[in-house]
């Protein structure tokens, strides 16, 4: 994932790491001052709550790509929302299929890259 965030930089586009998941967050329990571990890498938590991050289905990597508007529409630059599933050797769910196909639908670009060349395609415009 990194390898091709680096090089979509390479192309212009600026993608970010996106991160969806869930976590617990709460207070961590407390006993003499220090922090009560229960085991290797455990911690206790009181009134722990769920924490979602992300939408379900959001790609991997996320961001824009700098396009120049053609002359009858001013001749400036936008910024083409981006958004990239990252995949090697496991395929993509039902809401990050529904993702890019809504950013697509919407006028941005999306699309699933297992190497350069795809994420090439989606950067470009030509997936």
């Amino acid at each position: 994932m990194r390898m091709l965030q680096r090089f979509a930089s390479q192309l212009g586009a600026r993608l970010f790491r996106q991160n969806v998941g869930q976590a617990w967050v709460g207070k961590p329990e407390r006993g003499n001052g220090r922090m009560v571990r229960l085991g290797a890498g455990d911690v206790l938590l009181r009134n722990a709550r769920p924490f979602h991050a992300g939408v379900a289905g959001m790609s991997d990597l996320g961001g824009w790509v700098p396009v120049q508007v053609t002359a009858d529409m001013i001749g400036s630059t936008v910024a083409i929302y981006t958004q990239v599933e990252v995949k090697d050797g496991t395929r993509p769910t039902k809401e990050q299929i529904a993702w890019i196909e809504a950013v697509n639908k919407a006028g941005g670009r999306a699309g699933i890259a297992h190497n350069e060349s795809e994420l090439a395609q989606i950067v470009r415009g030509n997936s």
